[in-house]
């Protein structure tokens, strides 16, 4: 499966002070992407980070190089930074990119199908799968105890969901 052009890491949630700094929500997993010195995209704009810092939570507070001021700070509201899709790193054994996994078929461990994999939904303890298929959606912990095979060139995943969980 071949990784898309430009992958989403981080949503521009809204301009910062007065200094030209963005709050950022970041989308994935590797916080490491919004290094200084790391250029991303922001629509067909390529963007270099300076300085990066937690803002609370989940967010990181960005300066971009060139942002110096709120005005332009408010010009990236609502954008997507992005990066090129050719430069992910690997994934160790057992990790899969969200893009790899929407469009999955997903059965239960007695190989009934449940329905398709649609979107990955980001939580802090871990992430959901929505399933949708003929019995409704399910939401699907991505957990190891639920979550008991991915097989990427099947385009299939295997799950055991809890009794109070499965699907009618």
């Amino acid at each position: 499966m071949k990784a898309p052009a430009t992958i989403r890491a981080g949503f521009v949630r809204r301009a910062v002070g007065l200094g030209g700094e963005v709050e950022v929500e970041p989308l994935g997993g590797n916080p490491g992407r919004f290094a200084p010195g790391s250029v991303l995209r922001a629509g067909n704009r390529p963007v270099e980070i300076e300085r990066a810092h937690q803002a609370g939570g989940m967010l990181l507070r960005l300066k971009i190089a060139g942002v110096d001021d709120r005005d332009a700070a408010e010009k990236l509201r609502g954008r997507y930074l992005e990066i090129d899709g050719g430069d992910l790193p690997e994934l160790p054994e057992g990790a899969f990119y969200e893009w790899q996994l929407v469009g999955l078929q997903v059965y239960d461990l007695s190989g009934r199908k449940l329905g398709r994999l649609e979107e990955v939904l980001g939580y802090p303890a871990n992430d959901v799968y929505v399933v949708v298929g003929q019995g409704g959606q399910t939401l699907v912990p991505a957990i190891r105890e639920v979550v008991r095979e991915v097989d990427l060139e099947a385009g299939r995943m295997e799950i055991d969901l809890p009794p109070e969980e499965e699907v009618g």
